[in-house]
Order: structure tokens, then C-alpha cells, then sequence
């Protein structure tokens, strides 16, 4: 492979991403990043600098600025924090802007060795996101390519669900805006840049759905990729008596689209679960959700600065 390659994997959440990087980054071709402050090796780079840009309340998902940082100053602390932890010699600009396109390149040169590999489920949902994205896509000389990930919005909804207590009937729309966000982008790549794959293909034929991303990619298939997918998750949500999610016909039409038939969005009618089952998955998803942002918006980028601080006398 003579080309250093950028790899973007653009999904929603519980679609699948962390699979594909686990089994991708098997090939010896192929790494991501040494280190996050995220969880799964996530850089959320794009979101960060769009954060710490000022971007427009109208990019971002629900015409709000993406609150999950806290502020621009902890969007700044984190995405230093990634970038000089990967690349210590990396010199921080003073300048956002220079940072966030030269932090990027630079983790793009001490990881595509030659293919770096790179996935955040919280780009897709704001278009302030991939406005830098594509933005650095039109100026970098770094082979670029975007694999756009999708799964059954039922399944979707219930993994959510299941590890978020998030409410189903609500958050399917969120599910549609992404899938709006992938087709826009699909269609302002350079021709031969996109390849679109559903996690349930994954599933279903590992082999050649992993051999036909390596031959995207330009990397040669590697043994045992796809080894340890599993057909388990699937299905899970019709068998669940609790989940009733019924799809909106707007969400049907676009999981339609890309290739889901209707008996796949089908969710057979079962009685509604026992207010105190709602109840508890209420209280469940809101205390979680205060937790998480306790520790995303104050806790950690106070420790993050602490530590620079401390590593810079």
C-alpha cells in the first residue's frame, strides 16, 4: 500500500462502530489512536473544534451548541489532552482554529502507518461536526475514505434503551436526522470515497463484508477478521415484552432506503409495560444522565487541566 489513509466510520450510537474498529484494527495496517479521554478510543475531534470554534447553535443537533464539554474552555483542555497525549511533541497553537486542523494532521501522521482508523457516533448527529470534517477532507493530502454504518432503528432503540434508558419513541427521530446527515455527506465526498455497510450484513457474512472494507480501504483481507461478531443482538427487542416501540412512518421510509424490509421494522403490538417498569427506567435513565454529565462537564477537564498544568513545569 503506497497511500497513508485517513479512515472515518460515521454512525448513530449503539450501531455497531465499536465492533468494526475492534475487528479493523486487527490488520497490522491498520491502528487508532494510543489514547482517549472518551471511552472506545474516540477522539471526537470534529465535534470538540466545532465546539471550541463557536460554531452556529443551527449545526448542531436540536439548533443547540453540543453541552456535553461544558464549555469552550473544557472543549480546548480535551482536545489538547488527546492530541499532545498521542503526539507529545506536538506544539499547541495559540490559535483554535490552527489547533484544531494541525492537532488533527498530526494525529493523522503518528497513526496512518499507514491507515489510521478513526470512529465517533457523536459527529453524525452535528453537522457543525462534519463541516470541519469535510472541510479538512477538501484540503488535506492524506487519502481519505468514510465508511457510513447503519443498523435497524429497532435495534438501534433498544440497545439505547437498554444502556442509556433513553425513550425510544423520542429518540427514533434523532435516529432519522443521522441517517439525513450521512446521505448529505455521502454526497459532498469525492466520487469513490463512501462506502455505505449495514451492521446486520456484518453479522450475517463477516468475511466478505470485511474483505470488501479492506478492499475499500486498500489494505488486503486479513485472517480471522470478523471472528468474534455474533448474531445474538440482533433481534433481541421482539423478543423483549417490554419494548413496545411501534416506528414512525418517516423513520420506516428511511430504514426502508437502506435496505430494511418491512418485516425487519416490524415490532409485533404487545401490552404496555407496568408503570412502575416505566417509572424505574425513568429514574434509572435521569440519574445516570446526571452522573455522566457531572463527570463530562466539571469533574474530568478539571482533572485534565490539573494534570497539564503539572506536566508543564
Amino acid at each position: 500500500m503506497n497511500q497513508r489513509t485517513v479512515v472515518i466510520l460515521l454512525s448513530d450510537k449503539r450501531s455497531g462502530s465499536t465492533m468494526i474498529q475492534r475487528e479493523l484494527c486487527k490488520h497490522p495496517d491498520i491502528q487508532t489512536v494510543a489514547y482517549s479521554p472518551h471511552t472506545y478510543f474516540e477522539t471526537h475531534h470534529w465535534l470538540k473544534g466545532a465546539v471550541l470554534l463557536g460554531r452556529a447553535p443551527e449545526t448542531f443537533a436540536g439548533h443547540k451548541v453540543y453541552a456535553g464539554y461544558g464549555s469552550r474552555a473544557n472543549a480546548r483542555t480535551y482536545l489538547i489532552d488527546c492530541v499532545k497525549t498521542n503526539v507529545p511533541e506536538f506544539q499547541v497553537p495559540e490559535d483554535d482554529r490552527r489547533l484544531v486542523f494541525a492537532g488533527w494532521e498530526a494525529l493523522c501522521e503518528q497513526f496512518a502507518q499507514p491507515v489510521f482508523f478513526e470512529k465517533s457516533p457523536q459527529h453524525l448527529a452535528q453537522w457543525a461536526a462534519l463541516s470541519l470534517l469535510l472541510e479538512w477532507i477538501q484540503e488535506t493530502s492524506f487519502h481519505v475514505r468514510v465508511i457510513g454504518l447503519t443498523r435497524n432503528p429497532l435495534s438501534v432503540q433498544y440497545s439505547a434503551y437498554q444502556l442509556f434508558h433513553s425513550q425510544p419513541a423520542k429518540r427514533q427521530f434523532g435516529w432519522l436526522e443521522i441517517q439525513k446527515n450521512l446521505l448529505a455527506f455521502q454526497y459532498l465526498l469525492p466520487d469513490g470515497a463512501f462506502f455505505h455497510v449495514r451492521y446486520e450484513d456484518i453479522i450475517e457474512q463477516p468475511d466478505s463484508t470485511f474483505a470488501a472494507l479492506c478492499g475499500f480501504i486498500g489494505v488486503p483481507p486479513w485472517p480471522g477478521m470478523g471472528g468474534t461478531t455474533h448474531s445474538a443482538s440482533l433481534t433481541k427487542w421482539r423478543d423483549d415484552a417490554y419494548f413496545t416501540l411501534q416506528l414512525d412512518p418517516s423513520v420506516k421510509q428511511m430504514a426502508r432506503h437502506l435496505g430494511y424490509s418491512e418485516a425487519e421494522l416490524d415490532n409485533p403490538a404487545k401490552p404496555e409495560p407496568p408503570l412502575s417498569y416505566r417509572l424505574k427506567k425513568q429514574w434509572e435513565g435521569t440519574t445516570k444522565l446526571s452522573l455522566a454529565r457531572l463527570k463530562d462537564r466539571l469533574v474530568k477537564p478539571v482533572i485534565l487541566w490539573l494534570s497539564s498544568k503539572h506536566h508543564n513545569r
